[in-house]
C-alpha cells in the first residue's frame, strides 16, 4: 500500500558481533569473552527498525552482500515492519561491527563498512541513488541520514530531499572525518553526541555551556538545528535564535547495553516531528524511547514499541524539578557571545517551549496537514476468540485504544492486553469506536451484526471484516449497515500460529467497498497502516477476485489437509521429510475448526467446483492406476485386482 508521507532511513546495515567481556584487552593480550552472539544493527537499519516499531511508515535504501549475514539483518527489519523495496545486493561482504560489552552496559565498538562503503559511482566519481530511491525521498515526511555510508550518497540524498523541501536529519555518528561542508548546507538537523561534536568544532564539550557554544558553531557551517545527545544527562536542542531547549534523560532502573541508545533517540525525534508534535514534545518523546532500549541487550532487538513509551511517559510526568539543566548558571542566562557580541541567550525548559507546529523551522513540511498518530484510533472487535485476540495484541501495541465484544468471559485475557472488555452490546457501541472489527465466525457473523444497535455507534463508523470470504460479508455489510457507514473488506492470510513470531512478507487482501474522502479515507489507510508497517504484503483486490484465489488455494488446502487428517497418518520408524511434511499438514488439518471450512465451503460459490476437480483429479489418478493392472502379467496382476475388490468393498 503507498504511503503518503514516509520516513525514508538513507544509511548502513550491519551484522552486530556481541562479546561480553569484563575489561578491554591491553595491547598483544589476549582475554576470555563470557559469552558471544551475533545480532542485527548498523545505525541506519538501527534508526529504520525503531521508527518502524513504533508504528510509522518507514522505507529503508541501504546495501547487503550475498552471504549469511544478510538475511539476518534483512529478516529483523522486515519483522519491525521497515519496507525493503530499496536495499540493493552487492559483491561485497554485508558490513558487521565487533560489539565488546562491558559490564554496566558501556561499549566499544569495530566496525567493517563492507556493502555499506560499495555504493555503486558515476563516471566523475559521486556515488548514486537510484531513480526510484529519488523519487521516494521527494515525497518523503523526513530523510533520516548517518555517517557509516559515504558522505557522497548522504550528500545527493541531502540535496534530492531538500529540492522537494523535505527536511534532512542527520545522525554525526559512524566516521571520524569532518563532515564535508556542503553537506551541513543541505541538513535541517544535525545530531550528535557530545564527543562528535567536540571532533566536529574542535571545541571542549565538557559542560552544557560549552556545548551550546559548540552548538552555536556548527550552525555557522550551514545547519539549521544542532540536536545534542548527551547520554544520562539529557539532550538538549539549539535551533536558530530561538532559545535552546533542555531535556533531561528518563533514567532506566538498570541499564544493560547502550549500544543503539542514540539511533533510538534520533529517529523517536525525526517521527515525532513528522507527526507535528512541537521540539519539546519530540525531545521527551525520544528521550522515553531511548530509556526503554537501554534496559536490553542488542540494538535493534531492544527498539521500543510506541505502546511502551507511551506508558513510559505517563509514568514519568512533567515536574519543574525535572526540567532544570544540571547547570543553574546556564539555566538562568547563558553568556553565548559570539563574534558579533550578541546578547545572552536564554535556555528553555519543555513546559514553557514556543508552540510551533513542529520543529523544521524555515521549511514546508510535506505533512503540514496531517494528523497526529500519537493519538491513535479507538478500534473495537467483536468476537474476542482467538484471533480477535491475536489481532488486539498487536493493535495495542502501536498505541491504538482496543474495546472489545464477546459472549464468552475473556476478562482476564482482556486486562493481560490493556483491552477494555464488554459482553453487553449497547455498553460495547457506547464506547463510539473509530473502527468496527468483525470478527466472529463467517457463520456466525451475520446473526451478530444483526445483533448490534449501530444506530448508538457514530454514524460515519468505519466496519471491516476480517474473514476468509469475501463476497458474503461485503453483500451484508452493504446490506445491513446503514449508508453512511464506511466498508473495508479485508483478509489477513495468516492466524495466530503462522504469524506468531512476526506478520513479515504475510499477505493482507482488502477492498475499499465504500469509504468517504477527506478524514475518512485518511482513518480507512491508518488501519491498513497496522498490517503494513508490520511488513505484511498488502494485496489489493475486489472480493469476488479473492473468492475465485481463494477457493483454488485456502479451501483446496483446508481439504487436501483434512482429507490427510481423516486418514489417521501415524508416525513411523523410517519417516521422509517428505512424510513428516504430510504428518504436519495432517494436524493442521485437525487444529483449524470445522465451522471455518464448512463457512470457507457454504459461503465462497466457487468451493464447490474446486471440490469437483480435486474428486475428478482423484478419480483419474485411480483409472490411471487401474488401467496399468492389465499390463501386469498373471499372477501379480491378480494379486493386485483382488487386493482393489477388498478395498472396495470396504
Amino acid at each position: 500500500m503507498a504511503v503518503s508521507s514516509p520516513l525514508v532511513v538513507v544509511g548502513s546495515v550491519n551484522a552486530d558481533i556481541y562479546v561480553e567481556v569484563e575489561r578491554l584487552p591491553v595491547e598483544g593480550e589476549t582475554i576470555a569473552a563470557r559469552s558471544g552472539q551475533t545480532l542485527p544493527g548498523g545505525k541506519g537499519a538501527n534508526q529504520a527498525a525503531c521508527a518502524a516499531r513504533l508504528s510509522y511508515p518507514t522505507f529503508f535504501c541501504g546495501q547487503v552482500g550475498l552471504d549469511g549475514h544478510a538475511n539476518l539483518v534483512k529478516d529483523a527489519l522486515a519483522s519491525a515492519g521497515v519496507r525493503l523495496d530499496h536495499v540493493n545486493t552487492v559483491d561485497s561482504p554485508t558490513g558487521h561491527a565487533v560489539v565488546m560489552l562491558q559490564p554496566g552496559g558501556k561499549n566499544s565498538i569495530i566496525i567493517v563498512g563492507g556493502a555499506n562503503v560499495a555504493w555503486p559511482k558515476l563516471e566523475d566519481g559521486i556515488s548514486r541513488l537510484t531513480a526510484n530511491a529519488q523519487q521516494l525521498i521527494k515525497r518523503a515526511g523526513a530523510v533520516l541520514l548517518q555517517r557509516e555510508i559515504p558522505d557522497a550518497v548522504n550528500l545527493e540524498a541531502a540535496k534530492v530531499a531538500k529540492s522537494a523541501g523535505v527536511p534532512v536529519i542527520m545522525d554525526a555518528g559512524g566516521a571520524e572525518g569532518p563532515i564535508p561542508e556542503e553537506l551541513l548546507k543541505h541538513v535541517t538537523v544535525l545530531s550528535p553526541n557530545e564527543s562528535e561534536l567536540a571532533r566536529l568544532t574542535a571545541m571542549p564539550t565538557n559542560s552544557l555551556e560549552k556545548i551550546l557554544l559548540a552548538a552555536a558553531k556548527v550552525q555557522e557551517m550551514g545547519v539549521q538545528q544542532v540536536l545534542v545527545k548527551m547520554g544520562e544527562t539529557g539532550s538538549v536542542l539549539v535551533s536558530g535564535k530561538e532559545p535552546p531547549i533542555y531535556q533531561p534523560a528518563i533514567l532506566a532502573p538498570t541499564v544493560v547495553d547502550t549500544t543503539g541508545a542514540g539511533d533510538t533517540f534520533t529517529a523517536s525525534y525525526a517521527v515525532a516531528l513528522i507527526e507535528r508534535q512541537t521540539p519539546a514534545e519530540a525531545l521527551r518523546f525520544a528521550a522515553a524511547a531511548a530509556s526503554i532500549c537501554v534496559r536490553s541487550k542488542g540494538a535493534m532487538p531492544s527498539m521500543p514499541e510506541r505502546k511502551a513509551v507511551l506508558q513510559l511517559l505517563k509514568e514519568h510526568p512533567l515536574t519543574e524539578e525535572k526540567l532544570s539543566p544540571p547547570d543553574e548558571k546556564v539555566s538562568r542566562f547563558l553568556q553565548c557571545r559570539h563574534r558579533d557580541g550578541a546578547a545572552a541567550t536564554k535556555i528553555e525548559t519543555p513546559n514553557r517551549v514556543d508552540s510551533k507546529p513542529n520543529g523544521f523551522q524555515g521549511q514546508a513540511s510535506p505533512n503540514q496537514h496531517m494528523p497526529k498518530v500519537m493519538e491513535g484510533l479507538k478500534i473495537g472487535i467483536v468476537g474476542f476468540g482467538t484471533f480477535g485476540q491475536f489481532l488486539a495484541e498487536r493493535i495495542c501495541g502501536q498505541g491504538h485504544e482496543v474495546v472489545a465484544l464477546s459472549r464468552s468471559d475473556y476478562r482476564d485475557v482482556a486486562r493481560r492486553l490493556g483491552v477494555s472488555f464488554h459482553r453487553d452490546v449497547n455498553a460495547f457501541c457506547d464506547e463510539h469506536p473509530d473502527i468496527v472489527i468483525m470478527s466472529a465466525s463467517i457463520i456466525s457473523t451475520e446473526t451478530v451484526l444483526r445483533s448490534l444497535p449501530v444506530e448508538r455507534l457514530k454514524p460515519d463508523t468505519l466496519f471491516v471484516d476480517v474473514l476468509s470470504v469475501k463476497g458474503f460479508p461485503k453483500q451484508l455489510f452493504l446490506t445491513i449497515l446503514p449508508p453512511q457507514f464506511d466498508v473495508l473488506c479485508t483478509h489477513p492470510m495468516f492466524g495466530p500460529n503462522s504469524g506468531r513470531a512476526s506478520w513479515a512478507g504475510l499477505p493482507v487482501v482488502y477492498e475499499r467497498v465504500r469509504i468517504g474522502e477527506g478524514a475518512r479515507m485518511d482513518r480507512c489507510n491508518r488501519f491498513l497502516d497496522i498490517f503494513s508497517s508490520q511488513g505484511c504484503k498488502m494485496v489489493e483486490m475486489s472480493c469476488g477476485e479473492h473468492d475465485v484465489h481463494a477457493a483454488g488455494s485456502q479451501f483446496i488446502t483446508h481439504t487436501v489437509c483434512r482429507i490427510l487428517g481423516k486418514m489417521k497418518l501415524e508416525s513411523t520408524p523410517m519417516n521422509t521429510k517428505g512424510y513428516e511434511d504430510i504428518l504436519r499438514l495432517a494436524e493442521t488439518g485437525e487444529a483449524d475448526s470445522f465451522d471455518l471450512y464448512y463457512g470457507l465451503f457454504v459461503h465462497n460459490p466457487n468451493a464447490v467446483q474446486e471440490l469437483q476437480r480435486l474428486e475428478t483429479a482423484v478419480a483419474c489418478l485411480k483409472k490411471e492406476l487401474f488401467g496399468h493392472i492389465q499390463h501386469t502379467s498373471g499372477e501379480q496382476a491378480f494379486s493386485v485386482a483382488k487386493r482393489v475388490a477388498e478395498v472396495s468393498m470396504c
